[in-house]
């Protein structure tokens, strides 16, 4: 005769390394996360979006501007020399 099981399999636990999951564990108790699935809703939501595509929109708009003096093609990160 088969037992069935009442209790729920926990997807996440069992599909992660052991690393990963005690990872998890501390980031949920860092952030106040109460489920698994908030907690990798929300490290999903700034892995794929970054931490500025997670911010509320009332927010938004309060972010600092860039400094002016910096060019976007520029991977310098010392003092310019003349050319």
């Amino acid at each position: 005769m088969t037992r069935r099981h009442n209790e729920r399999r926990n997807e996440v636990k069992s599909h992660v390394r052991d690393r990963t999951y005690d990872a998890l564990q501390l980031y949920m108790q860092v952030h106040g996360q109460e489920s698994v699935s908030a907690a990798v809703n929300r490290i999903l939501e700034q892995h794929l979006f970054g931490a500025v595509g997670t911010l509320p929109p009332p927010m938004v708009g309060i972010l600092p501007a860039p400094p002016r003096d910096v060019r976007s093609d520029s991977a310098q990160f010392g003092p310019r020399s003349a050319p």
